[in-house]
């Protein structure tokens, strides 16, 4: 990649600046590819997929968000938004999940006695 990302940097010379000159070999473990990709890297012939780049800035203890930005996967205008997340109900506790539960069983009959109708969703 010999173009810059929009922030000022290739994707090469992030991995310079952040590695502080690592060698490929080095960045190619972090990454868990071959020193041979990181070559192609640095000669701008292949950009690492997402998930090395997230691999690649964890190892170094850079912000993924950051790397993202730099290999061009997000724009920086981006990194600013809001994220929703939504949780599964198996990431709840017991407790959670009750008190959930326990929510909506009176909203449900709050619903029901002001005579508005219940979605059964």
């Amino acid at each position: 990649m010999d173009q810059t990302s929009g922030v000022g940097e290739t994707w090469w010379e992030y991995l310079n600046r952040v590695t502080d000159r690592a060698s490929q070999v080095e960045i190619a473990r972090a990454a868990g590819v071959d020193p041979a990709s990181v070559s192609r890297w640095k000669l701008g012939k292949n950009t690492p997929s997402a998930d090395r780049v997230i691999a690649v800035a964890r190892h170094f203890g850079r912000n993924p968000v950051e790397a993202l930005v730099v290999a061009r996967y997000l724009e920086p205008r981006e990194v600013d938004a809001s994220i929703e997340l939504a949780a599964s109900a198996a990431a709840l506790t017991d407790d959670e999940l009750i008190t959930a539960v326990r929510r909506r069983l009176e909203l449900a009959r709050g619903m029901v006695a002001s005579g508005s109708p219940v979605s059964q969703d």
